[in-house]
């Protein structure tokens, strides 16, 4: 699914949005005990049935080598996924359209706890007495 900034329909987009969050939110579908059925609207479906990821691709980065150097192209573009299996299927298709070899760019999300750094620190700024700073 895809939602333009650039829709000229204020209702259309205004209704889309609160179709996500009430899906977020668990009002859609009636009642959600982990499983539940959401009709999806037919103008929402991926009705390439041969190759479905292939034309969200196309649907969603249409033109993406001719853009792959414009950030504002990226910006304004995601393709979410409830699995890191199709996250991952989706990555490749998409890193096999570009030359050249993979980058691969890792992050964190907690931060590294060194405590002798801290120590040394926090000795040679707060007073014995806990009070105040030197």
């Amino acid at each position: 699914m895809r939602l333009s900034v650039l829709t000229s329909d204020i209702q259309e987009t205004t209704t889309f949005k609160k179709w996500i969050l009430d899906i977020g939110e668990g009002k859609v579908g009636g009642l959600n005990d982990g499983e539940t059925i959401i009709d999806i609207p037919t103008d929402l479906l991926i009705v390439n049935l041969v190759d479905p990821i292939g034309s969200l691709i196309g649907f969603v980065y249409p033109s993406i080598v001719e853009n792959a150097k414009n950030p504002i192209y990226f910006q304004e573009r995601a393709i979410f996924a409830p699995k890191n299996e199709v996250v991952q299927e989706i990555n490749g298709r998409l890193l096999k359209l570009f030359l050249g070899d993979p980058q691969e760019y890792l992050s964190s999300n907690s931060l590294f706890h060194a405590d002798f750094v801290h120590d040394e620190v926090d000795e040679t700024l707060y007073s014995p007495d806990c009070s105040k700073w030197s």
